[in-house]
């Protein structure tokens, strides 16, 4: 019986291009390159020693694109998958199932999305199990992202630099994090983040830095923490609000903004809560509400429109505000 060992080329350049691949078993390998006009490509490869590259580089790219058939999708063993795409209509897809996945999505401008697309609402990535690892890089223009990983050794990267930018992430359990250098930085542009963690050792991040800035973070349970090391929101100019909601354990939180609309809250639930928000300045608001135990925040105002508020329940409290100039207020509430 003769193993199957799989490997597939395709190279096309100009005009109506197409390919599709499909493998099954063994030792797979997939490669697409397309270079102008009507792009669009899938893979599918089944088990084992899974690797897809596919590059494209001008105009109508796709992947899998709305209504998805792929643009790769990966099933089991050493899974990677390197999707690069160059400029114009912009899409992709890429999932994998098992063992140690990889993934990276690179587009360098115009229609990006990566797909779990305006008009399909798919893969953008999407990793099911084992080593886990994503990464979403957009350089300009209508971009979207997204990501979503399972289970185990899970850590993901998204980042757009420019234009109409959005990015979700979902992970769900085990060594969850997006410490890989943010999780998602933003530059500039009509800005919005969203992540989600379940459970297990969690973080996260979240950069931003110009334009019409949200943010939030929701994490449940076990290790949280929305990550104080490389952020936890953390935003610097323009339409800025930021939230982070923790439900259960070991939390932690963090709120940086330095300017423009800023508002801030934080909601934290049960366990070593802590929570820290800076604002440096113009409409600053915040409010920071934990629940229980070994509750603490601090809440930094510098200057402009100011208020406060922090709400803290039940057990060890402890609450500093610290305002500066203009509209200051604040009001704690500590119960037991």
């Amino acid at each position: 019986m003769f193993a199957q060992s799989n490997t597939s080329d395709v190279l096309q350049t100009g005009n109506g291009n197409d390919a599709e691949v499909a493998q099954t078993g063994l030792t797979n390998d997939s490669d697409i390159t397309q270079t102008g006009n009507n792009n669009d490509y899938q893979t599918t490869q089944n088990g084992t020693s899974n690797i897809s590259t596919a590059t494209q580089t001008g105009h109508r790219n796709l992947g899998g694109g709305p209504g998805l058939t792929w643009g790769t999708l990966q099933l089991g063993t050493n899974n990677l998958s390197t999707t690069t795409s160059d400029g114009n209509d912009n899409n992709t897809g890429t999932a994998q199932q098992g063992n140690n996945n990889v993934g990276l999505i690179d587009q360098d401008g115009n229609g990006n999305y990566a797909n779990g697309a305006p008009s399909a609402a798919f893969f953008g990535l999407l990793q099911v199990g084992d080593d886990n690892s994503a990464v979403i890089d957009q350089d300009g223009n209508d971009n979207f992202g997204s990501s979503a990983q399972r289970g185990n050794d899970n850590d993901y990267r998204t980042t757009q630099n420019g234009n109409d930018n959005f990015s979700s992430t979902t992970q769900t359990g085990d060594r969850n994090n997006g410490t890989y250098l943010w999780g998602t930085n933003q530059q500039g542009n009509n800005n919005f983040a969203s992540s989600n963690s379940t459970g297990d050792d969690n973080e996260a991040g979240t950069g931003q830095y110009g334009n019409f800035n949200t943010s939030s973070i929701d994490q449940i349970g076990d290790r949280n923490d929305a990550n104080g090391g490389f952020f936890g929101n953390y935003q610097v100019g323009n339409g800025n609000t930021a939230s982070i909601s923790q439900i259960g354990d070991d939390n932690d939180a963090q709120n940086t903004q330095i300017g423009n609309a800023n508002n801030a809250s934080t909601s934290q639930m049960g366990t070593f809560n802590v929570s820290t928000t800076d604002q440096l300045g113009n409409l600053n608001i915040s409010s920071v509400m934990q629940d229980g135990f070994a509750n603490m925040s601090d809440v930094n105002q510098n200057g402009n429109l100011n208020t406060s508020s922090v709400s803290q329940t039940g057990t060890t409290h402890m609450s500093t505000v610290t305002q500066n100039g203009n509209g200051n207020g604040s009001s704690v509430t500590q119960n037991n």
